[in-house]
Formats: C-alpha cells, sequence, structure tokens
C-alpha cells in the first residue's frame, strides 16, 4: 500500500525527472566529444592554452566552418569564451576537459589491458584493476613483435638501479645489460633459470654476458625452481610480463603503484633466497648439479 502523500509522489516524480535530464544531458555530452575527433582535439588544445581559431585549424586539421561549429557548441554548454582573436575555456571547460582527457586515457588502457588481465595475478598480488591506471602497457603487434624487447631494453640502458627474476634473456637485452653495467655505472642484481644461462653461454653476446656476471657492480643468482611470472624493477618502478595459457609473452605492465612493487619485491627475494650465486668460474663448466653451487 503507498503511504506518501499526494505532495511526497509529485515531488519524488519531479526528483526523478530532473535526474533523468542529467543523466540524458550527461550521455550527450560525452557523445558530443567522443564522436568527434576535432571536437577532442580542440578540446584537448584549449585545455593547453587559448587558441585563436587559425591554430585550432592547424592543431585539428579541420575546416573554419567545422572549427566555427565547434566553438559555437562549446561556448552554448558554458564551456568555452572569446576573448578578441583567442578561445579559452572557462572553469567548467576545464574540469569537461581534465575528466573527458581521463576517461579517454583509462579507455585506452582498458583496450591495452583487456587481453593481459585474465593472466595478470590480480588477486595474488592484491590490487583492483583501477590500481592499474597509471601504468604502461607494452603489447607485441603483428606490426612490432619485438615492441617489449624495445621498451626492455630502453629501461636497461636508462636505470640506474635494476633487478631482474626470469627464464629469458635474450641477446638484444644482454648488449643492453652490457652497455648499462660494463659501460655504465648500473647496478644489477638478477635471478635467472638456468636455460638463462645456457643459453648465454652459447650465444653470439656470450663475452658480453661473462663481462655483466664478472662486474662488480652485479650479482647474478641460478634459480632451479618455476618463475611463473617474469618480472623487473628499475628505479623504482617495477615490470610484469605477461604470458597466455600457452606460455607466449603478450605484453609488459609498468607501474610504480606501492602494492605491486612490494609483491615484485617479495617474489624476487624469496626466489634468490633459493637460488646459487653464479660466478664467472662457473661459465667454463657445465651447470649441472653442484656444479654451480659457491
Amino acid at each position: 500500500m503507498d503511504d506518501l502523500g499526494p505532495s511526497m509522489r509529485n515531488t519524488n516524480r519531479y526528483a526523478n525527472r530532473v535526474l533523468t535530464r542529467i543523466m540524458t544531458g550527461s550521455l550527450d555530452d560525452i557523445r558530443f566529444l567522443a564522436d568527434s575527433q576535432h571536437r577532442a582535439v580542440t578540446m584537448s588544445s584549449l585545455a593547453a592554452e587559448p587558441r585563436s581559431r587559425a591554430e585550432l585549424q592547424d592543431v585539428t586539421g579541420a575546416s573554419s566552418a567545422t572549427i566555427g561549429r565547434i566553438v559555437q557548441a562549446f561556448e552554448e554548454r558554458g564551456w568555452l569564451v572569446r576573448d578578441g582573436t583567442h578561445y579559452s575555456l572557462t572553469a567548467l571547460g576545464t574540469f569537461v576537459a581534465g575528466s573527458f582527457a581521463k576517461h579517454r586515457h583509462d579507455m585506452r588502457l582498458a583496450r591495452k589491458l583487456d587481453e593481459l588481465l585474465p593472466h595478470v595475478p590480480i588477486e595474488e598480488i592484491g590490487i583492483d584493476v583501477d590500481q592499474l591506471t597509471d601504468a604502461l602497457v607494452t603489447r607485441a603487434t603483428p606490426a612490432n613483435s619485438f615492441a617489449m624487447v624495445s621498451r626492455i631494453r630502453e629501461l636497461e640502458l636508462d636505470s640506474t638501479e635494476a633487478r631482474s627474476l626470469t627464464d629469458f634473456f635474450p641477446e638484444p637485452c644482454i648488449d643492453g645489460r652490457y652497455e648499462a653495467i660494463v659501460n655504465g655505472t648500473q647496478t644489477f642484481e638478477a635471478v635467472f633459470a638456468p636455460t638463462v644461462i645456457e643459453a648465454a653461454v652459447a650465444s653470439d653476446s656470450a663475452s658480453k654476458f661473462e663481462a655483466i656476471v664478472a662486474a662488480d657492480r652485479t650479482n647474478i643468482y641460478v634459480y632451479d625452481g618455476d618463475i611463473s611470472y617474469p618480472v623487473m624493477f628499475h628505479d623504482g618502478e617495477v615490470c610484469l610480463i605477461v604470458r597466455d595459457e600457452e606460455n607466449v609473452s603478450i605484453g609488459m605492465i609498468e607501474t610504480d603503484d606501492e602494492t605491486v612493487v612490494d609483491w615484485v619485491m617479495d617474489a624476487f627475494e624469496t626466489c634468490r633466497s633459493e637460488a646459487t650465486l653464479l660466478t664467472p668460474g662457473d661459465l667454463t663448466v657445465p651447470l649441472e648439479g653442484d656444479r654451480v653451487r659457491t
């Protein structure tokens, strides 16, 4: 039985209509910006600084008529004001620009993460997806199958303190570490699977790998256990290599989120505690049994 009086029912109906108009209007504004690359670029350009119509044409590649329609629509929504020959965002426009930019960033990240997340140990790490909104995601693509290796090499060359827990160490990465450690000032601590050592000493970069092992700023350990999630640490940020069910690397997530950093460092330190230190002399004998132990 409805025990609300006529006045209260009318008030509720009015409130619902207002809420519906607000929600519909906000969706219309989102569609208005999202449906046109020119509008989105105009908004982000004005968020940086006031622009003239000619400048907006240059940054968007749109015609004068199109820019005219865009600035008129922005002005009608209270997002923009004109001062002489230049247009600038209002306080409301600045808020909308920031919100829309964050939404676009989050959606781009979601698209990059869509195939990775099922293979990321979210629950084991103890994070929510929104903790990865500031992460940098690198994925191998048909157009750039070496995207991850290239990104790892950049990190290797640019960092001053690095750690690595992995079961793969391709030649480009050996070359990068050599430059950073032997010809640079990087300190490096690594926990490698035995297969890494075997492949490295048999590669064309074997002499560089030996120099890395012998360097004063390097400690290399050999770990016989399973490395489910290869991880790296570079100057406060961590990288998690993501693999699919066939053990193929499909992407890399970089983040400085404290929870992820702690999880990566715990994984590294746990494996290091169960590993054996590799010395230059170990590289001259087969890596079997106690031959690699110190």
